[in-house]
């Protein structure tokens, strides 16, 4: 496989290389699959046994796991068929997560908005020792006390969510302005990207299936979209409090059962596109017999073995990830094939297999929830491009910022504001943003709560609240 991938980078033996790359890649991802899926299955099993992940709820996925699992090496006629299953659960569990990490993104605005009015609501004061100026230096010193400028980058990111805003709808449009202009010129998938993560943070992005799916949570949003922050009360404050921790808990429940499912979903598609190119080997032999009898257990069947048995095997198993994981990078070359020899590859009638190897690498990455056929943006971003793309963004939070009052737009472009390109010119520049942004602050419940929230970013406690 070295020398195959070796060539086929040098240019050299392309057709034979092409032929036989698919084959050797397959079996190597089949090997190291089939050891991941053993563990991830059987690990599911052990804590829905001690009740684990009951508030999971993935029942059905899980059933349908079953059913793939059982006839997995047995109905080789069936392999089409049980794909088809599992990329269709899969898209599932991808579509609920994408409706839960647009829950996530309103949550975290309205929790920044409601962590201004918290002090209404308690009697602590500002210190009276303290200072904007001093609070200023002090967080100047956290941020530059880094010589790597991409930490120095998210710590300045960090902080610009939290201070105290004072700004125009003008200039927060102009700054957002020259953040998108750094991309003109670039890819437009590169400002695509940028833009999915400015309507993120800002609450823009909305899913057809978030309300459906998630009935419980739209209900929350809704009791905050009628909350005015201006008069709050501490009754409702101390609701929508109890609303965000309730939710929080239900949003990380709901969505560590959908990574272990996911998991499991993206180790047995890797085993069914891969079952055909396997060899045998003692750890393979040894994973799929944890996974057959693991799948018995699941169903209340016959098992040759039982849980603690079966537990027992995977000491067969030891050092085998460790040893595939290192050839699975070293041999993944699957983007570089599909730059250099797409023409190649369809004239030698192997664009269906190689379609095959190209899902591999996304399903053994950490990105569990990665779209299989996500489709690239090709071409420049020019001027008109990168005009239109603007345009279209601030339409969008112009109807955010008319339905939305003060708390909730200051919210929503902190938010924003933080996933910017750094728009300081220099240290002088930032000193006097953070200092003036404390300074014009006039609501002591907004800056004690700013205070506190600095103060547990820098990692230390600048100021005592009294």
């Amino acid at each position: 496989m070295k020398k195959i991938v070796g060539e086929l980078l040098k240019n050299k033996n392309i057709e034979e290389h092409l032929r036989e790359y698919p084959v050797r890649f397959m079996e190597l991802n089949y090997r190291y699959a089939l050891i991941r899926l053993a563990m991830n299955y059987y690990t599911y099993y052990s804590m829905m046994e001690e009740n684990e992940v009951e508030v999971f709820d993935h029942h059905h996925e899980i059933s349908e796991i079953n059913a793939v699992v059982a006839a997995l090496w047995k109905d080789e006629g069936e392999t089409e068929k049980q794909i088809e299953t599992m990329e269709a659960l899969r898209k599932k569990i991808v579509t609920g997560v994408q409706d839960l990490t647009c829950y996530v993104d309103r949550l975290n605005v309205y929790e920044h908005a409601l962590n201004r009015v918290e002090y209404r609501f308690k009697e602590q004061k500002i210190p009276d020792d303290y200072s904007d100026e001093d609070m200023t230096r002090r967080l100047m010193k956290f941020i530059l006390e880094d010589e790597d400028s991409v930490a120095v980058n998210e710590k300045i990111h960090e902080i610009i969510a939290q201070l105290p805003l004072r700004m125009t709808k003008d200039k927060f449009f102009e700054l957002v302005s020259q953040g998108l202009s750094i991309y003109q010129g670039g890819s437009i998938q590169s400002l695509d990207d940028f833009l999915y993560m400015l309507e993120t943070a800002g609450m823009l992005k909305k899913t057809a299936s978030m309300a459906e799916n998630y009935p419980h949570l739209e209900e929350v949003m809704e009791a905050f979209e009628k909350i005015n922050f201006k008069t709050i009360s501490q009754q409702e404050y101390e609701e929508m409090r109890y609303n965000i921790e309730k939710s929080s808990e239900t949003i990380e429940s709901v969505m560590s059962g959908n990574l272990m499912i996911q998991e499991i979903i993206n180790d047995l598609l890797l085993v069914l596109y891969t079952k055909d190119y396997a060899e045998d080997t003692h750890a393979s032999a040894v994973a799929r017999e944890i996974v057959e009898n693991t799948g018995l257990l699941f169903q209340q069947k016959f098992s040759s073995k039982s849980a603690e048995e079966i537990e027992a095997q995977f000491v067969f198993l030891e050092g085998s990830q460790e040893e595939l994981y290192p050839k699975l990078s070293a041999y993944d070359i699957t983007d570089q094939i599909r730059d250099s020899f797409g023409e190649k590859i369809q004239a030698l009638g192997l664009t269906e297999v190689y379609e095959i190897v190209y899902r591999l690498p996304k399903l053994n990455s950490d990105s569990l929830f990665v779209e299989l056929e996500e489709q690239k943006a090709d071409g420049v971003a020019t001027e008109a491009y990168v005009k239109k793309q603007q345009e279209r963004l601030f339409e969008q939070y112009r109807q955010l910022f008319r339905t939305h009052e003060t708390s909730v737009r200051r919210a929503v472009m902190s938010m924003t504001l933080a996933e910017l390109p750094v728009f300081f010119n220099n240290i002088s520049e930032l000193q006097d943003y953070i200092y003036n942004s404390l300074s014009i602050c006039t609501d002591n419940a907004e800056k004690l709560a700013c205070i506190e929230i600095l103060n547990n970013i820098a990692g230390e406690q600048v100021y005592e609240m009294v």
